[in-house]
């Protein structure tokens, strides 16, 4: 039986086939008469593309879904963003629970590192809870959003611009159905980019904070405590602190210095009031965590901000959530790890727990891992294309950081270009997962026990 097959595949070549299979399937359903708008020309390769980085909750793509789809084939691409977001195997978990099915062990711990959680513990309740939370709040962005939409498309069109932009902007996606231009008509907007900015933080922070968070709050809540911030700050898990207060830099210093750079620019916000530079620079900062919205035109930003958003995008957003990159986490551990190498300290502490020595390799390694991976599409592209340095540099850490954001190359690309673009947005959406994967110490069969040899010094620096 090939389920018998399946279930006996290691946990992480079952999650890297379950995407590669809605890919494959979604390519299928969007190549169908039914999909395809009158006067799109799109090819497979161009589905393929599209189902890629819908499946990888990128962004990247060769031809706009409002001009090559229908409405049959727009629900196709929310779909696979969904599934992109969540992971097929939360999905088919879910399911299985609210019909009572029982889920294996084997399926539970693939679920559980498909999400990037650290226990196996409360295992139904937390899968229902993520899929529950999911809906709620992509219903709450629709209801929002359509106070805008509704007025400028009409009822249903409104409400369906309004569903597609709130699933997206939840699994920060950085698809939309309004055309090659994006967003960039709503620049201005204060309710489309705080909705919007919102749902993309909130899908990028993990779903193991939300929990933490609003555990944290209702139990405060239920037994009437009253504690001030600070008390109840302390009461999150150190992760949940690190995520958090990473993410918070992150945002405040990326609104900062694209405001900076970009306060004189009249190609981007130059001509804008100090407000709405503000919220330009602020949507620009949370987008480029791994969202891919776009409300300016990126060819026209200045090559500064197009490097710092390089340096954003690379770093993502928090684990077990719907962004990319390396994770907020496994930056601030590295940064972490210089600090103490400076002070001469042997422990690495935050919020007053010790960090284990084994989870700092592995960030050096998923750091080390992803950046080796970049600089490999990046050379080839650098063969391939010609295109400035700075520009193809965008357009690669865009994709494998699943981002989404492009300086409007993607298209331009060749075909061997855009297909590294799809092996880095399907090695961003599964790469941090496989590799911790295979960080996993395994007994080694028939060698015994490691061998331990004499210490000696090697001189680095």
């Amino acid at each position: 039986m090939l389920s018998d097959k399946f279930r006996k595949l290691s946990i992480s070549t079952r999650i890297a086939f379950s995407f590669a299979l809605v890919i494959f399937i979604g390519s299928l359903l969007l190549s169908l008469p039914i999909s395809t708008a009158a006067t799109s020309q799109n090819t497979y390769f161009d589905n393929l593309f599209t189902a890629v980085s819908l499946t990888s909750v990128t962004g990247l793509a060769t031809t706009s879904v409002a001009e090559s789809y229908t409405i049959f084939g727009q629900v196709i691409s929310i779909i696979l963003m969904q599934i992109g977001g969540l992971g097929l195997m939360t999905i088919i978990a879910t399911i299985l629970i609210r019909f009572g099915k029982k889920i294996s062990y084997t399926d539970a711990m693939a679920v559980k590192e498909a999400l990037n959680r650290d226990k196996l513990g409360d295992f139904k309740t937390y899968v229902l809870s993520i899929f529950k939370y999911t809906l709620v709040i992509e219903g709450v962005g629709m209801f929002l959003l359509s106070f805008r939409f509704v007025p400028d498309f009409g009822w249903a069109k409104g409400l369906f611009t309004s569903l597609f932009l709130a699933v997206s902007g939840f699994c920060n996606a950085g698809f939309d159905n309004m055309g090659a231009v994006s967003l960039q008509n709503y620049v201005q907007d204060p309710l489309v980019n705080f909705v919007i900015a919102t749902l993309i933080i909130l899908g990028g922070i993990g779903f193991s904070v939300w929990f933490d968070v609003t555990s944290n709050m209702y139990s405060v809540i239920k037994n009437k405590k009253k504690l001030g911030f600070k008390k109840m700050y302390r009461l999150l898990r150190p992760h949940t602190r690190l995520a958090v207060n990473v993410s918070s830099i992150l945002l405040l210093t990326g609104t900062i210095m694209f405001m900076a750079v970009e306060w004189n620019n009249t190609s981007s916000i130059g001509n804008y009031t100090i407000p709405q530079k503000v919220m330009v620079s602020f949507f620009q900062s949370v987008t480029m965590r791994t969202a891919g919205f776009a409300t300016i035109d990126y060819a026209t930003v200045l090559p500064f901000s197009l490097l710092f958003s390089i340096f954003l995008m690379f770093i993502g957003g928090s684990p077990g959530g719907t962004a990319g990159g390396i994770k907020t986490t496994t930056f601030a551990l590295v940064i972490l790890l210089v600090i103490n190498e400076i002070r001469g300290q042997n422990s690495i502490n935050y919020a007053s727990h010790s960090i284990p020595v084994e989870t700092i390799r592995r960030a050096i390694v998923v750091v080390f891992t992803f950046f080796a991976c970049l600089m490999t599409g990046f050379s080839i592209l650098l063969i391939v294309e010609e295109q400035s340095f700075i520009m193809l540099l965008f357009e690669a850490v865009s994709a494998l950081g699943t981002v989404g954001i492009s300086a409007n190359l993607t298209p331009e690309l060749s075909r061997i270009g855009q297909t590294v673009l799809m092996v880095f947005m399907f090695i961003g959406r599964i790469g941090p997962i496989t590799i911790f994967l295979s960080l996993v110490r395994r007994k080694r069969k028939g060698k015994g026990k490691e061998r331990v040899y004499a210490k000696t010094n090697i001189l680095i620096g």
